[in-house]
């Protein structure tokens, strides 16, 4: 499964289904949520109103109508209370239904707005470290997910909620399991700000080199590695996102006349 964090308009997303951060009464009453409605037409409206609601944690699914994907899954996230009432757990349930109906609906490629961060309060950070472990766990039977930020800020923590997430994995690898995961996510950190639907693959190759060779000193470190090794590790994966992107003309290519 490919986990892409890109900028941009969910309404004209295509993917076979968009997940939208709901309330309870399923009826787009305010934000991106009204957006999302709109664009989906009044027969989007209708399916929802249909379902008599949706409670916290929990997620209903009808067709995008006009939106350019087949379906809508709409989950509603908890109001934040300051993470007394248990509103890590709903949100969490949130991603885990939605990855289920998704894999009910045998769907390949899904694209998650960020839950309860713009409409119930939910901090920003807390949420993408949350929401990505159970993305990076549950959406395997899938072949992409997105995440569709509104800004670079969303954009940010939902990078480096998954470069935690992989460095982690790396840090917790027993040495058997260490060399092909290194392979898996070199290439799932750089793919995770590529918009590309098809890069080209010397250039995607070219920038998973590098991106190994800039871990290279986490990677041979002795395990286990401490927090502060794994934050300056991130430190570095986010710096490779702000590098200009590789040309061919970068690129070493094979002499073919040898």
């Amino acid at each position: 499964m490919q986990f892409r964090v890109l900028v941009g308009d969910i309404t004209k997303w295509k993917a076979d289904a968009i997940v939208n951060s709901a309330n309870t009464t399923l009826l787009g009453m305010s934000g991106l949520d009204n957006k999302i409605h709109r664009a989906g037409g009044i027969s989007l409206t209708a399916s929802c109103r249909a379902l008599k609601g949706c409670p916290a944690g929990e997620a209903r699914i009808t067709f995008g109508y006009k939106l350019p994907v087949k379906y809508v899954i709409h989950t509603v996230g908890p109001i934040w209370i300051g993470g007394k009432k248990e509103e890590e757990k709903t949100l969490i349930s949130c991603y885990h239904k939605s990855l289920q109906l998704a894999a009910e609906k045998k769907l390949h490629h899904i694209a998650f707005t960020s839950i309860a961060t713009e409409d119930k309060g939910y901090p920003l950070r807390k949420a993408a470290t949350a929401a990505v472990p159970v993305i990076m766990t549950e959406g395997a039977s899938l072949e992409r997910i997105d995440m569709v930020c509104q800004n670079e800020d969303m954009q940010e923590a939902y990078t480096k909620a998954a470069v935690f997430f992989w460095l982690q994995h790396l840090n917790d690898a027993s040495k058997e399991e260490l060399a092909p995961m290194v392979e898996e996510a070199m290439l799932d950190l750089v793919m995770l700000r590529v918009s590309d639907d098809t890069p080209d693959p010397i250039i995607l190759a070219e920038k998973v080199r590098n991106m190994k060779r800039n871990l290279r000193p986490f990677l041979d470190m002795s395990q286990p590695r401490s927090i502060v090794d794994i934050e300056q590790a991130a430190d570095i994966v986010m710096k490779t996102y702000e590098e200009p992107d590789i040309s061919l003309t970068d690129v070493e290519l094979p002499d073919s006349t040898t």
